[in-house]
């Protein structure tokens, strides 16, 4: 990140209390940032009371916020402050891809975050635009699959895309733009989603499968449900990349080639993910006897 400007005056000898450290609770991120914008302004020259003439926050504010008190701080105080500090847009930008992930790390949602920073980014590049429409299906299906209302499905989807158009350029720049997309919808749905036993529920899901849907006897249909409803609890309780994995390809019903490109695995990863998967199923959950 390029520095912002460094003021000479007042440095020594500027009036008022010393900030107090940063709050043993800030997660560190939280801390990595705060702390460039705490050096910042202790080489800026200026006070508490500076800045409260420059950003119309109350002095308390702003050294809660400097001290990491309270509760994660929202984005505009931030970027008024940075702004008041002279700091330029390119520096202001580095630092809110920082305040984002911690905002992650302080396990809020994207949503809130999306909301936060609200800041126009401009026409979507046609890369993002392109991503966007190949992943909003499978993506909402995914969703759909462990979130009970159709409207909550489209809203998870819709919130990551929000947040990811914030942080296309970090995406991007990752080992892997799919996996990065995919850890944040995968955290947005599952953060949502129902949870039994410490593990998303996927009762309705099982419900609803095709399997169901076909005609058969009474007896049989009871049988089916049974064996359903024990599968799809075996799924649930699998790793986190087994559990996406079955739920793309198998309850959802894409082929291998899809599953790769949409999780961003290697198709060898993917078939070991299913063969492990399969494995613990089979060991977990015998055949029910009629």
């Amino acid at each position: 990140m390029t520095p912002p400007p460094t003021s000479t005056s007042g440095s020594g000898s500027r009036p008022g209390r010393r900030l107090g450290p940063i709050a043993s609770s800030a997660g560190p991120t939280h801390r990595a940032w705060l702390q460039q914008v705490r050096d910042a302004f202790e080489a800026s020259g200026k006070t508490l009371l500076d800045l409260e003439r420059d950003t119309n926050w109350s002095r308390s504010k702003i050294s809660e916020l400097l001290r990491a008190a309270g509760r994660y701080p929202r984005w505009e105080p931030i970027h008024t402050l940075l702004t008041a500090l002279g700091w330029p847009n390119s520096a202001i930008l580095s630092l809110r891809n920082l305040w984002i992930r911690a905002a992650q790390e302080a396990r809020k949602r994207p949503g809130w975050i999306s909301g936060c920073v609200q800041a126009q980014t401009g026409v979507p590049p046609v890369e993002f635009t392109a991503f966007r429409e190949s992943r909003q299906g499978h993506y909402h299906a995914y969703a759909a699959t462990f979130l009970r209302r159709p409207a909550q499905a489209r809203r998870a989807v819709e919130d990551v895309f929000t947040l990811l158009r914030i942080v296309w350029d970090e995406a991007l720049a990752s080992n892997s733009t799919a996996q990065f997309a995919w850890r944040m919808l995968r955290d947005t749905v599952l953060e949502r989603a129902p949870q039994r036993e410490g593990h998303p529920a996927l009762d309705e899901t099982a419900y609803a499968s095709q399997a169901l849907r076909q005609q058969a006897a009474h007896t049989d249909r009871v049988r089916q449900l049974r064996e359903t409803l024990r599968l799809y609890d075996g799924i649930r309780r699998l790793p986190p990349k087994q559990l996406d994995v079955m739920v793309l390809r198998f309850i959802l019903g894409l082929p291998e080639e899809s599953v790769h490109d949409v999780m961003g695995l290697s198709l060898p990863d993917v078939r070991s993910c299913v063969r492990h998967a399969r494995r613990t199923l089979s060991d977990r959950f015998p055949p029910a006897q009629p």
